[in-house]
């Protein structure tokens, strides 16, 4: 006759058999060397000259400090975002914003539904792309007073820095 503590182990020992029978297998894709040629004795990854991508710093065996700055990956034209809907959101404060990209500007909607004419949409010459806004309600307004910065441009994604109050967002592409 079986006591409750072997009932209870052989159900156990049941659920636990039944776990591993249907455990997805993980994959892990080709081992890549982050800095080839390097002896790198220990490494952090921090923005080194404030453009808000991670840089890679490194120290040798031998004490010797280097650094690598991540490639501007915000290489982006205002052609590849026009005709486009975003969801921004704020890293650190969770505040979401609409981002309407129309052929000669767009369109910033705020949690409280308020509408902000996009005035003026910038590449630099190493096609760093930038917005801003009156930050008046309405879409009449035309002064650059709240600029956005976009750090790193993904095909789904855009990273990038309020300059305006210094908080890095993320913003996703959705789909029409």
């Amino acid at each position: 006759m079986m006591t409750k503590k072997m009932k209870f182990g052989l159900c156990a020992a049941m659920v636990i058999t039944s776990f591993t029978a249907t455990a997805a297998e993980v994959e892990f894709k080709e081992t890549q060397t982050l800095l080839q040629g390097e002896d790198v004795q220990s490494f952090v990854l921090k923005d080194m000259n404030g453009d808000h991508r991670v840089d890679v710093i490194w120290q040798t065996s031998n004490g010797e400090l280097k650094y690598k700055l991540q490639d501007n990956q915000a290489m982006v034209t205002f052609d590849n975002i026009k005709g486009t809907k975003w969801r921004l959101t704020y890293d650190q404060s969770g505040i979401d914003k609409k981002l309407d990209f129309f052929n000669d500007g767009g369109v910033i909607e705020d949690q409280s539904n308020y509408q902000f004419n996009i005035v003026e949409v910038t590449v630099t010459e190493l096609n760093q792309l930038s917005f801003c806004t009156d930050f008046s309600t309405g879409l009449n307004r035309t002064r650059c007073l709240w600029k956005y910065q976009v750090t790193e441009a993904l095909p789904n994604i855009l990273k990038g820095v309020d300059q305006r109050t210094g908080e890095t967002w993320t913003a996703y592409k959705l789909i029409n």
